[in-house]
């Protein structure tokens, strides 16, 4: 009975005349899902999820076929158990079996299409936030001064560097940028760039106050530029309170690769020798210090 829907979805037997109207109740969920993404994602996000997820496309089509199919055995099995019910035809001594496995088979493909939708939404949010922190762009001090967005200090780019986002209310953000300053050199030849941000009383963040950066200027610090950090980081910010409703007191922390994927995130302001000793010890043990 298994192989029944298969065959069925893929047109190889039951009634044509039937098809139409199972084949478009099966497909009306993945609809939605499907009008959610073009509204939420961009086109490149999109693009780079079936990059990442190749066989993942091909699921998302196989799922609705073989619910289809599975769907339609369920219809037969059913209308039979329900006819030998009745007297109208002669009972058969597995119809029972038969509509179990089919609805079983209705369960089990429903379960992992589900899986597959809320996969591919996962790894849709996660590349459209990636995207977003990528475009967010910083002021340079030292001797590479200028305006990069954070993708051009990644692996491979033209300023790799480990991104250090702190964003705490000003009086906690200022102890913490001071600390950070009594460790420059340390921090900047392990490849940090601090990059600090201001919590509102009101919620979400903004740059520091100007002349309220300590160590404006040096090389581990970097100043948010333009606009969008509160649309990205203020939104990690929220969720960093509803989970934990002193985290705008306490402040977090953001810690990019050089990859630029997120490697850390954490309530409070940093150990800045611990990050140090971290890369130290990497290095010494002959560990990747390229990516992380």
């Amino acid at each position: 009975m298994l192989l029944v829907p298969l065959a069925l979805s893929l047109g190889l037997a039951g009634p044509p005349s039937r098809l139409p109207a199972f084949h478009t109740a099966a497909r009306a969920p993945v609809a939605r899902p499907s009008v959610v993404v073009a509204e939420e994602y961009s086109q490149s996000s999109r693009l780079r999820e079936e990059v990442e997820a190749p066989f993942a496309k091909v699921r998302l089509f196989v799922w609705p076929a073989l619910m289809a199919g599975a769907a339609i055995a369920t219809y037969f099995a059913g209308t039979s158990l329900l006819a030998e019910a009745v007297g109208a035809r002669e009972p058969a001594p597995d119809s029972l079996v038969n509509l179990g496995i089919d609805l079983a088979a209705v369960a089990a493909i429903g379960t992992v299409w589900r899986r597959d939708l809320q996969a591919r939404d996962s790894r849709l949010k996660r590349l459209s936030a990636g995207a977003a922190m990528a475009a967010l762009r910083v002021e340079l001090g030292g001797d590479a001064a200028g305006v990069l967005p954070l993708a051009d200090l990644r692996a491979g780019r033209k300023l790799p560097r480990r991104v250090v986002i702190v964003a705490a209310p000003e009086a906690v953000l200022a102890d913490s940028l001071r600390a950070a300053e009594a460790a420059s050199a340390a921090l900047a030849a392990a490849d940090m760039l601090v990059v600090p941000l201001a919590v509102a009383d009101g919620g979400g963040v903004a740059a520091p106050a100007a002349g309220s950066v300590p160590g404006a200027g040096a090389a581990h610090l970097a100043l948010p530029a333009g606009g969008g950090w509160n649309d990205v980081v203020g939104t990690e910010l929220a969720t960093a309170v509803a989970q934990n409703a002193d985290a705008a007191a306490r402040g977090f922390t953001l810690i990019l690769k050089k990859n630029g994927r997120v490697g850390t995130r954490r309530l409070g302001m940093p150990s800045w020798d611990g990050l140090v000793q971290d890369v130290d010890a990497r290095r010494a043990g002959g560990l990747d210090t390229a990516n992380i």
